[in-house]
């Protein structure tokens, strides 16, 4: 049918037939076509149009039937890889001619199919895109139809997203991108600085990208337009600004420290946002970002640690947290008893509560090990497994066993059985993904496994239940809620950070040392819980079993 009735229009003098042509083809680009010639037909009617015809309706048609194509008929692909330069600098002039929200989404497509190919014009797309966009601008300063502003506005953030996309296709190229970047720092500054908020989500992307795996002079001084454009009417969009702000405090951390600014940035805008912002995910990234910069930076921040805890212990002393938030803030305070046992534990001793003599050393512990359930994922576990380790085994830091030895061990346990079964969960996602490419190695894997199965049964279902009553939604699997860890810190590389089952064990190896605590902290452990330390203990020797033997594995 398209054959008799369609492709003759492809070269008919009317543009309103050549337009209907490539109109038509969208609607059968499903379609099967058994013969590969026809469809080769159609791709070539559709490119020709687009690039060549003088008809700016028929040129945009076009457009969307190359997409369609693309979309559906995956051969598509390599018959336009030799075009693709081409294709993109004349949609690149459509969209300043039309200002055509719809055509970006086609631009956006090329540069998704083409990632690989598209280094050799990122430059000169790149720089043109700005151009229209700050065309763009100039035109929405002066318009005054607002349906009409409304529709550039739409097109300009369209443009920026393709932007994104481009940045995110040759981010790992190191001749291209300090190019980019020049290019675009001028772009972010007239949108930060002219305060210019309709783009600030994609601004704010743009930066975190640019920055994800290094961060130059000309991105540090972003980080100041950045706070400048906070403080004036960036409030809201501090959770869209937390992915740039996660990068500048880990990517380069001897860049970070070596400017007293950079660091203070961050406590300002940290401190603002739990201040005076209401709802809880500004509330929650703004404690989750401090968390981080005391985790990474150990050892290096002893002068900014006390106003670093007291952000989160304000925070506790409000009356009005949901659970979620109320964990978060003790994870600040437990980073920083990782960070420094003895410092910390001195700063959390001084922190007075309003209106009240209660020791709050006392009242952390208290409420810490109350809401062992509610620390969710891998990281917060993890790191209040280390950070409890650390105190009790540091040997100056102030012991508060007096307050703790009831509980301590039972909530480590609680922890430790926790994270096994997450961990568990997480190795079963990954060998889902895997399992056809490990074939036999993950036969071998599961029979290793399988004396922890009865076992799994039990804490799995029993953990899973527990995370349903914390997070709504889907709760198939704890991976999920990625919003919730997506913020890494160095206590997440698996390689290279201590692994929280054998530092309890450690802990246990040096109570046994320790006559005076090991009475005080076991006394109160009956069998149930002697029973699962040492299950724990077996399992920390199959972990350094399994890291060792992924060590020799990788080096050969």
């Amino acid at each position: 049918m398209l054959q008799a009735h369609v492709y003759g229009d492809f070269n008919s003098s009317h543009g309103f037939l050549r337009a209907r042509a490539c109109w038509t083809i969208q609607r059968f680009a499903a379609a099967k076509f058994s013969n590969r010639d026809n469809l080769k037909t159609a791709f070539e009617g559709v490119r020709v149009l687009l690039l060549n015809d003088k008809e700016l309706p028929v040129t945009i048609e076009a457009s969307f039937a190359l997409q369609s194509l693309l979309q559906k008929q995956p051969a598509t692909k390599d018959l336009l890889a030799p075009h693709v330069g081409n294709v993109i600098q004349k949609l690149l002039v459509s969209i300043k001619e039309t200002e055509n929200e719809d055509l970006t989404y086609v631009m956006q497509e090329l540069i998704e199919k083409y990632s690989e190919d598209i280094h050799t014009v990122a430059v000169p797309l790149v720089t043109e895109l700005v151009k229209t966009f700050q065309a763009m601008l100039e035109e929405l300063a002066e318009a005054e139809d607002e349906d009409n502003s409304s529709y550039k506005t739409m097109t300009a953030m369209g443009i920026l997203n393709t932007i994104q996309n481009l940045l995110s296709a040759v981010s790992q190229n190191k001749k291209i991108m300090p190019k980019i970047e020049n290019i675009l720092a001028d772009l972010i500054s007239t949108v930060l600085k002219g305060g210019i908020v309709d783009y600030y989500e994609e601004i704010f992307q743009m930066i975190q990208i640019l920055t994800a795996l290094r961060v130059t002079s000309v991105m540090w001084n972003v980080l100041f337009q950045m706070y400048e454009a906070f403080k004036n009417d960036g409030h809201d969009y501090f959770p869209d600004m937390m992915g740039a702000l996660h990068n500048y405090a880990t990517v380069d951390s001897s860049k970070f420290l070596s400017n007293p600014q950079y660091i203070e940035i961050m406590y300002n805008i940290s401190k603002t946002v739990l201040k005076k912002q209401e709802s809880e995910d500004p509330q929650y990234n703004a404690l989750k970002l401090v968390e981080v910069i005391i985790v990474n930076h150990r050892g290096k921040i002893d002068h900014m640690l006390h106003m670093f805890m007291s952000l989160a212990l304000d925070k506790l002393a409000q009356s009005v947290q949901t659970q979620e938030l109320r964990a978060m803030a003790l994870l600040v305070v437990v980073a920083a008893i990782w960070y420094n046992p003895l410092l910390a534990m001195h700063l959390l001793d001084k922190y007075k509560l309003p209106n009240s003599s209660e020791s709050v050393v006392e009242q952390f512990f208290n409420q810490l090990f109350s809401d062992a359930e509610v620390f969710i994922g891998i990281h917060d576990k993890k790191v209040a497994v280390l950070g409890l380790c650390e105190l009790i085994m540091h040997p100056s830091a102030p012991k508060p066993f007096e307050h703790i030895a009831d509980k301590l061990i039972p909530y480590f346990i609680t922890l430790l059985k926790n994270l096994r079964v997450a961990y568990q969960l997480r190795r079963e996602e990954e060998n889902d993904e895997s399992e056809e490419e490990e074939g036999e190695e993950a036969g071998e894997e599961d029979e290793e496994l399988e004396s922890e199965d009865d076992e799994w049964d039990d804490e799995g279902t029993e953990y899973l239940t527990k995370l349903e009553e914390f997070v709504p939604g889907d709760m198939s699997g704890m991976f999920d809620l990625e919003h919730l860890e997506c913020f890494d810190t160095i206590l997440d590389d698996e390689e290279t950070s201590p692994c929280e089952f054998t530092t309890f064990k450690r802990l246990l190896e040096f109570l046994m040392q320790n006559e005076g605590g090991h009475e005080v902290l076991m006394k109160c452990v009956d069998d149930d819980l002697r029973k699962d330390m040492e299950s724990l203990i077996q399992y920390a020797d199959r972990e350094t079993d399994r890291k060792r033997s992924e060590m020799i594995e990788h080096q050969g």
